[in-house]
């Protein structure tokens, strides 16, 4: 096992190896070769672990720091002892250091890793450096020969704070080399950094390479999101390419773009003339220097920045330039890097990650950081890895937030500070005294940027906080044109939000789709309270996502393409909750009706069918009875829905509404779906007599749109077969999912899968119904809709019993039992799988267990209104006689009634328990 806790790590790699490749590369390889095998052998030899190599570097890890440093002389010597004149020599640098750090997948990672990998790169070929940590731990542990060199303090390239630095000394090591290539040693002025560096790896090596090959490179990102300390690392990191310096110049003190030259000039330690153009001459003094200049914050100056910074890539070709900004700077050679956040986990990820998972985001390893800078006593644990998960989430992982939010772990605990983020704007205050006053609040960083803005960008800034979860390119002007804003003209300044990064423009299949980040959508929010657009605003997103899904219903009745429906309400879930909770709440109920009456099938197509349920029931209670129209499509929407679930009672009685209310309305095409519907509900309820004439009905009125096709032929599938004609139903079944197929429609197809597996063991085809239902499995579990995955699931469950494969009807049981579980607990199709696997145990010996959940899924799914269909009906027959034959009827009795008082989650514990006899 590679070492934990306090680890000692020995970083080495070969100097000049690049230009000794090119001269002579057969040599070369027989020399690293000879190397490798040094180096390994003397790691191991001592009871070190290389955990990684690079090239001919050697990354190591000792549980013991006299281990390390015992192993590293014995290496040095062993290369010393060879005979490398066909390349020149070769010279290996060598550097320890003592601390902890997160080990995954055989790799470490933390600020000791990264503090080894800067200690290594201020040394020379021959040198073996110790940092003071791993000197003080070895101290009383060196042999006799050998000592420890004090060279003092040296700031590294991690720009924290300054490592006291040693050099290991031997009678048969070199003993004297060129000073440190530390930050001391080598001209700049960047500033020391009291706080570690966290994540940004992959960041900082693309930056570095981008720099390296370009002039000019831009970092654009949001206030806070981490440009400054990335650009400052990526100018240490070139230090050594840059012989007259790397120089910061930080703009945002400045009020006017004429002290720009000045303050470079004096950066650089420049005098200029006072005569002539300051640009000018501030060129001529910089025109043959190599040097990397490094411009903080210019968004506020980007006129003025951009044309000294222009002047200097023309006659200075020596200096290369880093700038960040809000947005680019828009010259020739330029080259933008849009900085991403922090990684962060999912919402669903966030819910159950444990403390080691949470290691590999980099926004929470940077919240655990600042907190125990804070308090030293903050450690994540399972019981709070989820909330800060969420914390990191809901900040973007934007790090200033981020180190706000830690800083508060002093007088919050980070449940509070969870529950305290929609005041996120007064509660991230407290940023470092000695920062720019932009950067100690929350407020104060967007503050920034919004004051930059013109009074047409902050205008659309405000109204877009109204979107809750992003918005597509047309919403930009339906929501936030208006009232001094242009329609045409939203694009454009939709355009310049994006350039100053207060808008994020996100991939969305082959199109573009927008969003705010959360704190910076508060923030517009706050302010669109402030300019009294609330309501307005408010009132034109509802109608918007009315007129979305009007437009998607449609397509959808022209092509029957659900997923298309789908797609548009996964996009839109949170901004139509947002936007049915306002229209509710007393903004426009006629409204928010009518964009509940188009969206039935999204409730359907993700499995919130009560989510969908008890908003259409708030909105009957909130319409007025002169809206019949509307008031018939809030009816069919339940009864859909309702109908999807089973609970067939309750969605022929809003049928029955519904047809009603659509005989009163007059208009046909609602008619029709409330007759089509009806007669769905009609035939599971058994009401033969009922559902023939209202099928009849619908088909003589409706229109012929393909989706209605669908539904009727899907109608009169059902009705062959409730009426015994299982023939007839079967190839129906079988028809209608190749059409659903053809036309696209998985989530329709994989429905009717379903029906056709049920159709087949309905007829005693129960082999056939498993081999489509195994067929079909992949593709169930991926679909979106885990409801069908469950229903699904129980079913499947169902016909494996009835063959006698009993342990796979358990494990798929519990599956379905699992899947549903954490979302819906007390769905009857979790009862549906408790009750096949309820005959799985009984067959298996278990039949106390087995009356149990009998017990509770008969009062499931009196509670849930549910009537068992052929599957459920022939388990329930023959657990029933299982039952019946081997307990005495008391004993059935007192079973069958605790397993009616069990609540849910009592219930799935007790179906999930292991091990069976």
């Amino acid at each position: 096992m590679l070492p934990s806790g306090t680890v000692t790590f020995a970083f080495t790699d070969i100097e000049g190896s690049t230009q000794r490749w090119d001269r002579d590369r057969a040599a070369m390889q027989d020399a690293v070769r000879r190397h490798d095998a040094l180096i390994r052998a003397a790691i191991e030899a001592h009871g070190g672990h290389v955990f990684k190599t690079i090239g001919d570097a050697f990354c190591a890890a000792f549980s013991r720091p006299e281990a390390a440093l015992a192993a590293m002389l014995e290496a040095q010597r062993a290369l010393l002892a060879q005979d490398f004149h066909a390349i020149d020599g070769l010279r290996v640098r060598i550097a320890l250091h003592s601390g902890t750090a997160d080990e995954r997948d055989g790799d470490y990672f933390g600020p000791a890793v990264n503090r080894v990998a800067r200690l290594l790169a201020i040394g020379h070929g021959g040198q073996i450096l110790v940092s003071g940590v791993t000197a003080i731990l070895v101290q009383g542990e060196l042999p006799p020969d050998v000592g420890l060199h004090d060279l003092g303090e040296h700031r590294l390239r991690d720009l924290a704070r300054p490592e006291r630095v040693y050099q290991l000394v031997a009678a048969d090591l070199q003993a004297d080399f060129a000073p440190l290539r530390s930050l001391d040693a080598l001209p700049n002025n960047l500033p020391r950094i009291l706080t570690s560096f966290v994540g940004r790896e992959a960041e900082v090596a693309e930056l570095t390479a981008l720099v390296e090959k370009n002039r000019l490179v831009t970092l654009v990102g949001s206030g806070g999101i981490g440009k400054t300390r990335t650009s400052l690392q990526v100018a240490a990191n070139l230090l050594d390419g840059s012989g007259d310096g790397v120089w910061f110049i930080e703009m945002a003190p400045l009020a006017s773009g004429e002290y720009v030259p000045s303050t470079i000039a004096q950066a650089l330690g420049l005098t200029l003339s006072a005569e002539g153009d300051p640009v000018e001459n501030l060129v001529r003094a910089i025109a043959t220097k190599r040097a990397l200049l490094v411009f903080d914050n210019c968004e506020h100056l980007l006129e003025p920045v951009a044309r000294v910074i222009g002047a200097i890539l023309r006659k200075a070709p020596g200096v290369r330039v880093v700038a960040s900004s809000l947005q680019g700077l828009a010259i020739a050679g330029e080259v933008v890097y849009r900085m991403p956040s922090l990684g962060v986990p999912s919402a669903s990820q966030a819910a159950r990650i444990a403390p080691l998972d949470a290691a590999q985001y980099a926004a929470i390893g940077l919240f655990v950081e600042r907190a125990r800078a804070v308090d030293h006593r903050f450690v994540l644990t399972d019981e709070n890895a989820p909330i800060v998960a969420d914390i990191c989430r809901r900040l973007d992982g934007i790090p200033f937030a981020i180190e706000l939010a830690a800083a508060r772990v002093r007088i919050l605990s980070p449940r509070q500070l969870r529950d305290h983020l929609d005041e996120r704007l007064r509660v991230l205050t407290g940023g470092s005294r000695d920062a720019l006053p932009r950067q100690k609040t929350l407020r104060a960083l967007i503050d920034w940027s919004y004051d930059l803005l013109d009074e047409r960008e902050r205008t659309l800034f405000r109204r877009l906080g109204i979107f809750v979860n992003g918005f597509a390119l047309e919403a930009t002007s339906a929501v936030g044109a208006g009232d001094g804003l242009d329609a045409l003209d939203a694009f454009d300044v939709l355009a310049s939000l994006v350039d100053k990064s207060l808008v994020l423009a996100e991939a969305a299949g082959d199109t573009l789709r927008y969003r705010l980040l959360e704190s910076t959508r508060v923030y517009a929010r706050e302010r669109l309270e402030a300019a009294g657009e609330r309501a307005a605003c408010a009132a034109r997103h509802l109608s918007y996502l009315r007129d979305c899904f009007a437009h998607a219903g449609d397509r959808y009745e022209r092509t029957a393409r659900w997923p298309e429906l789908g797609e548009v309400f996964v996009a839109e879930l949170e901004d139509v909750r947002a936007a049915l909770d306002w229209a509710i709440a007393g903004g426009d109920a006629h409204t928010g009706g009518e964009l509940l009456a188009e969206i039935r099938h999204g409730w359907q197509n993700l499995g919130l069918h009560r989510e969908g349920i008890a908003r259409a029931e708030a909105f009957l209670a909130a319409l007025s009875d002169d809206d019949p129209c509307l008031i018939a499509r809030i009816w069919i929407v339940i009864a859909f829905l309702e109908g999807e679930l089973g609970r067939r009672e309750r969605g022929f009685a809003a049928a029955a509404n519904g047809v009603a209310r659509a005989r009163a309305c007059g208009e046909r095409a609602i008619l029709a779906s409330a007759l089509s519907l009806y007669s769905f509900c009609a035939i599971r309820s058994r009401g033969y007599d009922e559902a023939e004439p209202a099928l009849a009905e619908a088909e003589a009125i409706a229109e012929a749109s393909v989706a209605t096709h669908l539904q009727l032929l899907g109608a009169r599938a059902r009705f062959s077969g409730q009426v015994g004609d299982l023939e007839a139903q079967t190839r129906a079944y079988e028809r209608l999912r190749q059409e659903h197929r053809s036309l696209g429609n998985t989530s329709a197809a994989l429905g009717y899968t379903l029906n056709l597996a049920e159709a087949q063991h309905s007829r005693g085809e129960t082999e056939r119904a498993i081999a489509i239902l195994r067929d079909a499995l992949d593709a169930f579990r991926t679909h979106s809709n885990r409801l069908y995955l469950t229903g699904m699931l129980a079913n499947f469950a169902g016909y494996l019993v009835a063959v006698g494969e009993l342990s796979e009807a358990r494990a798929i049981a519990r599956e379905a039992i699992q899947e549903l579980a954490p979302r819906e607990p007390e769905s009857a199709s979790i009862a549906q799988a408790m009750e096949h696997l309820a005959l799985a145990l009984g067959l298996g010996g278990d039949v106390s267990r087995a009356a149990l959940l009998k017990g509770y899924v008969d009062e499931n799914y009196g509670v849930q209104g549910f009537v068992r269909e052929t599957t459920e009906t022939r388990t329930f027959d023959r657990l029933s006689e299982l039952l019946a034959g081997r307990l005495d009827p008391a004993e059935l009795a007192r079973l069958t009634a605790e397993g009616r008082r069990l609540g849910a989650d009592a219930a799935i514990a007790l179906a999930l328990e292991d091990p069976e006899p």
